[in-house]
């Protein structure tokens, strides 16, 4: 099979994960006899890569899935199959990282990340340096997780420099699979634009309105923000109307013929729906752009 394989590939590396290459230029499998393989990414196009996982398996180079958990996550993500779990939370998020260098001893790096989370949380490798926090399970206002925190934990005990890029929460567990998919695809877009540690997905949408994006992407793109709000019509236009006003309450209401009451707790409830702060600047931006894409693509 890897005669076969390297004759349509000739980047095709067979054989342990090196670091006398460049690591992230490559995709990495396993193969049914639990060879590792290596193949560049400027090789594979979407339609490759989908035909080479009905017989490969994505190779982390570090940790394959271990708790029932990771092996749920791995099977949806990975090959969009669905599988029972005794405990099925329906609330997630993603929290993609990103790594300067592979962690010299993997078990601790990941009880590290146990460890600033209140819950176990499973974590899913892709490449030796890069994979997924799958969290899930919403934690109050006032308990939420420092990120920056993380990135210093790790600079300074593990020695590596650290990407974190961060979803909103979904309730929607029918469609992980594709918010996984854009997300990640949203990140790899947003990489060469945006070099800061921590990055909120809200954040970087006016860095993903590119004419590479399909019109499944902008579908994907309304609905990972809009969520379950996307239908909401009225709704949206009290939202929308809010930030035209500058974000102005008293100007709002006025325009809408509303109380100030009920306006505010329109606002409230797409903040509880979304888990986006449409009151602060950069979200406002973001969600008024995604209000207007909606309005182009319905």
């Amino acid at each position: 099979m890897l005669k076969q394989l390297k004759a349509i590939f000739p980047s095709l590396i067979h054989g342990a994960y090196t670091n006398t290459i460049d690591k992230q230029a490559y995709l990495w499998f396993t193969t049914p006899a639990d060879e590792v393989i290596g193949i560049n990414k400027t090789e594979i196009t979407d339609k490759d890569k989908a035909l080479l996982l009905t017989f490969l398996t994505p190779y982390n180079g570090v940790q394959q899935p271990t708790s029932e958990a990771e092996k749920y996550w791995s099977s949806y993500l990975f090959h969009n199959q669905i599988f029972q779990r005794k405990q099925q939370s329906t609330t997630y998020r993603f929290i993609f990282f990103s790594l300067s260098d592979p962690p010299v001893d993997v078990a601790d790096f990941q009880e590290a990340i146990h460890a600033l989370f209140p819950k176990h949380v499973p974590i899913l490798w892709e490449t030796p340096l890069d994979g997924v926090i799958i969290e899930e399970e919403k934690p109050p206002v006032d308990e939420e997780i420092d990120y920056a925190n993380i990135i210093d934990v790790f600079s300074s005990d593990f020695y590596l420099d650290l990407q974190l890029f961060i979803s909103p929460f979904f309730n929607e567990i029918s469609k992980a699979n594709a918010y996984y998919h854009w997300l990640k695809k949203a990140y790899e877009l947003s990489k060469h634009t945006n070099k800061k540690s921590v990055v909120d997905y809200t954040e970087i949408i006016p860095l993903l309105f590119k004419p590479s994006l399909t019109e499944n992407d902008y579908k994907l793109m309304v609905d990972t923000v809009l969520q379950e709000t996307r239908e909401d019509e009225t709704l949206l236009e009290t939202i929308q109307t809010f930030l035209e006003c500058n974000s102005n309450v008293s100007l709002t209401a006025k325009k809408m013929y509303m109380h100030r009451n009920s306006l505010q707790y329109r606002i409230e409830k797409f903040i509880e729906k979304t888990t986006i702060d449409v009151k602060q600047f950069t979200n406002a931006v973001s969600v008024y752009l995604i209000l207007l894409l909606k309005q182009k693509i319905d």
